[in-house]
């Protein structure tokens, strides 16, 4: 039997995380499992920047960029831009 969480008379199962707006939230809001995801994420677009960049031009490559990088970087920041794992992630890059 998993532990449980009770708020008033109703009692609701325990979960280690969930998808909330798109954002991955932990127990502990750790923000480890978004953190992972985001570095995929980028990881796969800058795949995409670089196979690309020798066929367009600068000014495409930086459109291109703001439509696939930035908004991947940016949405959420304020909620998971200064979590411990975020910041030791950074430091071993």
């Amino acid at each position: 039997m998993g532990r449980k969480i009770g708020c008033g008379n109703k009692t609701f199962p325990y979960i280690s995380h969930t998808i909330f707006l798109g954002l991955t939230v932990d127990s502990i809001l750790s923000w480890r499992n978004y953190t992972d995801l985001l570095i995929n994420k980028l990881s796969t677009a800058c795949y995409v920047l670089q196979s690309v960049k020798k066929y367009i031009s600068h000014s495409t490559l930086i459109m291109t960029y703001l439509s696939l990088l930035h908004p991947i970087m940016t949405y959420g920041i304020i909620s998971w831009g200064h979590s411990s794992y975020f910041q030791d992630t950074k430091e071993s890059n």
